[in-house]
């Protein structure tokens, strides 16, 4: 007779196979070792990525301050409304030329308004109207000869020319049209807390291109010469001012018209705080950066 095939059963489960079989300590080291290295790695690339952005805002921050703009002023022939500003746009800065007249001789004006507050000297002013022609422009009253309502302070009245900036900037070059052997020039600076300041003259023109440096000195710039264009270099890159006044030593020495201006522009306090702070984060981000390299070797 034959056997029945003998029933098939399941092995038993081990007792020593269903439990869990601790790592060896080599490997439990070596697989912390691998999550603290993807960890710093992490943290490196996350530095590493600050680092770059801070030192970009930096950089960012920094280059508009070398940067050169121009306005060149003549045009068209165009007369003003009285106390109308002519204004000018460009790479964002704004700049606005309007004209006013005085009372006082320049000297006696000079002396008044040296340290004194801008606004309040600007209201005892008179307002008068803007002259644009293709050389340049000047202030005008209707007191005026009609060839002289182009000039920058024509015979009579003492006249002042005021360029209100819409920041704050060094006043590096200005080019006068149509100056003659007995033109003079005072320059006035608004600082940036409203303070007028005599910015003075630093020499004698002679010729197209002449520059001079601003040394605070009294009294006027002669403006020597009979042909076009005298260029007028004014050095205040350390400075930054927020209105330019153009004025004259002598009110019969004035027969010139502002035909450009070139600034540059100062960055504010909160911009170089900005910067200073970039280039802070940047250096500690590498500092970190590097004491996580020498706690890993």
């Amino acid at each position: 007779m034959a056997l029945a095939p003998r029933p098939r059963t399941t092995p038993r489960k081990s007792l020593r196979s269903s439990r869990p079989v601790p790592a060896p300590a080599h490997r439990l080291q070596q697989s912390a070792w691998r999550g603290h290295v993807g960890l710093v790695g992490i943290v490196q690339m996350f530095r590493f990525a600050t680092f770059a952005a801070a030192t970009a805002v930096a950089l960012t921050l920094a280059a508009p301050a070398s940067a050169t703009t121009t306005f060149n002023l003549g045009g068209s022939n165009t007369t003003l409304a009285t106390g109308a500003a002519l204004t000018q746009t460009k790479d964002g800065i704004t700049i606005s030329a309007t004209g006013y007249t005085f009372a006082s001789s320049p000297i006696t004006f000079q002396n008044l308004m040296s340290g004194a507050d801008a606004a309040t000297v600007l209201s005892g002013l008179t307002a008068k109207s803007i002259r644009r022609e293709a050389t340049g422009i000047g202030v005008c009253w209707s007191g005026e000869a009609g060839n002289q309502c182009n000039q920058v302070d024509a015979d009579g009245p003492n006249e002042i020319l005021r360029i209100v900036v819409s920041e704050g900037v060094s006043l590096l070059s200005a080019t006068f049209d149509r100056v003659d052997n007995n033109d003079t020039l005072k320059l006035y600076g608004v600082t940036m807390d409203g303070k007028l300041q005599h910015l003075g003259y630093g020499g004698i023109f002679d010729g197209a291109g002449t520059s001079m440096g601003v040394t605070g000195a009294n009294g006027g710039a002669w403006l020597s010469g009979t042909g076009d264009d005298q260029v007028y270099q004014v050095n205040l890159n350390t400075a930054g001012y927020k209105e330019f006044w153009f004025g004259n030593n002598n009110d019969a020495a004035d027969g010139y018209r502002l035909d450009s201006l070139t600034v540059t522009a100062v960055p504010e306090p909160t911009t170089w705080a900005l910067m200073i702070g970039g280039f802070g984060l940047a250096g500690a981000a590498l500092r970190r950066r590097r004491s996580l390299a020498v706690a890993m070797a």
